[in-house]
């Protein structure tokens, strides 16, 4: 059997928790030799955050599986978090990884293709994201507080550049760039636009495409304010910097930027007011419903409809739309007794597994007071004057640096034993409830939801019968349910099975 392995580290993790790609390297070597895999190839990504899937190296890794497809039989790696730590990618991963038949095995993780398998494994993923969501917030609860205090903290403007006191960095002007900003509020101010403003700029020296140039005017930070949307709204803080742009002439530009059509900001691709656009497919000719409001007499009708030109899809309301979702979602709701019963047997697939993590702390455990005793030898003759302080040094750290690999690798093996009760409590109350959860949801997380779910999208129609086509968590209870031919058979909101490119 043949296998590729891919190992990831992140600068942080690097600098902070002394993860090693050599480590993972042998780690995932070593399993692959255990289970007579052949190792085909190895993908290093190194200094990139799993927050996204757009990696170097994953790319790269991707294209070789599909143009090896029907020579890989695996993708071993060390810790799923290793692969994404965003619940959506890991789900996208798993499908194209499903589709090409190439098994996904993580060594310190106990977790198979099997429908509880899966679930597991999606519960990790869910750990990952929570873990980094949590890490997150902390970090922007410290930057919303700096930036309170008038504090810039992301890349210095053009015009500006950072300068150290106290340990802290804060803008001051650059002088040389500051003239240019001023010339470039001055030129639009003035009336010059379009191809004779951007040429203008660039004789000034400064080269500068349209879309930059719109972000550029609007930056409050140019009058000595900082404006961040997400976190306080409209609301100007006073920053601690010094302002290149009068307050009257930034106010000036933006008064003529709000009349001047070339500067639009760009449309969201959730929408608020139509949760399902986006993952909703037209039953005809298979692309994306999108949602309009049409205008009645005296109120907005909202709707959804098709953007293909003669499309015969016709227009169906929002509301009728939304509401048999709805009712979709109370009948593919797993009963009680059987989320109990599909618990206990997670738990116990989870527990026989663990049984080949407890040979590996062994190991691991084993090896780290080896190292520990030959610390404490190195000391020993270090003391004795036998050994040099420079040699002493060296080897003092590389032991240190293996002891920290081996107490990471030690940590991630307990920690896959945690708190699995509370996990799994977790997931059934949204199972158990599924309707409730849509309800209380924001957009981002009902479009999160949704491509879980239905990965493939589903469609709207009120005569033709589609084939489900769901998570793995629901293909699990097929069969035992009662409502599972209510799944089959319910007229109106129906997963699609095959969408067309």
């Amino acid at each position: 059997m043949n296998a590729i392995i891919y190992i990831r580290v992140s600068t942080t993790e690097q600098a902070e928790n002394g993860y090693s790609l050599k480590t993972q390297k042998e780690i995932c070597q070593e399993y692959a030799d255990r289970n007579n895999y052949k190792v085909l190839r190895i993908f290093k990504e190194e200094g990139e955050s799993a927050k996204t899937s757009n990696r170097t190296e994953l790319q790269k890794m991707l294209i070789y599986i599909k143009e090896n497809r029907n020579k890989i039989d695996a993708l071993i790696i060390h810790k799923l978090d290793r692969l994404s730590r965003d619940v959506y990618d890991a789900l996208n991963l798993r499908i194209v990884f499903d589709k090409l038949k190439i098994k996904l095995l993580s060594v310190t993780e106990p977790f198979d293709d099997s429908p509880i398998g899966r679930f597991i494994s999606t519960t990790f993923s869910s750990i990952a994201q929570l873990d980094n969501d949590i890490r997150s917030e902390r970090a922007v609860g410290g930057m919303k507080q700096a930036v309170k205090e008038g504090r810039w903290l992301w890349e210095a403007p053009y015009g500006y550049k950072f300068e150290k006191t106290n340990g802290k960095s804060y803008l001051t002007i650059k002088e040389d760039e500051a003239k240019i900003v001023k010339g470039i509020f001055q030129l639009f101010d003035d009336g010059y636009r379009g191809k004779e403003l951007i040429d203008r700029i660039r004789k000034m020296g400064f080269n500068l495409y349209k879309q930059k140039l719109a972000k550029m005017l609007r930056k409050t930070v140019y009058k000595g304010k900082i404006k961040v949307e997400k976190w306080f709204g409209d609301k100007e803080i006073d920053g601690l910097h010094e302002a290149i742009i009068d307050e009257e002439l930034f106010d000036k530009v933006q008064f003529k930027l709000g009349v001047y059509d070339n500067f639009q900001k760009p449309k969201s691709r959730i929408h608020k007011d139509f949760p399902l656009r986006g993952v909703i497919y037209c039953p005809f000719c298979g692309n994306k419903l999108t949602g309009a409001f049409s205008t009645g007499r005296n109120h907005k009708y909202p709707y959804y409809r098709c953007s293909t030109k003669g499309c015969s899809f016709k227009s169906k309301n929002k509301y009728l739309i939304e509401n048999s979702f709805r009712s979709f979602l109370e009948k593919i709701i797993p009963n009680k007794d059987l989320l109990r019963r599909f618990k206990k047997a997670i738990i116990d697939t989870w527990n026989d597994n663990n049984k080949i993590q407890l040979s590996s702390i062994n190991k691991l455990n084993n090896e780290r007071n080896q190292i520990d005793r030959k610390i404490d030898s190195i000391i020993e003759l270090h003391s004795k004057g036998l050994i040099n302080d420079s040699d002493f040094s060296k080897r003092y750290k590389e032991l240190k640096n293996k002891h920290r690999e081996i107490e990471i690798a030690i940590n991630d093996h307990k920690n896959n034993n945690g708190k699995l009760d509370d996990y799994l409590d977790k997931s059934f109350e949204v199972l158990e409830d599924l309707p409730s959860f849509w309800d209380k949801s924001s957009p981002e997380l009902q479009n999160k939801l949704l491509s879980f779910m239905f990965p493939e999208g589903f469609f709207y129609n009120c005569k033709n019968i589609g084939t489900t086509k769901i998570a793995t968590i629901f293909k699990v209870f097929e069969g035992t349910n009662a409502e599972k031919s209510t799944l089959v058979r319910e007229r109106g909101l129906e997963p699609l099975q095959v969408l067309p490119h």
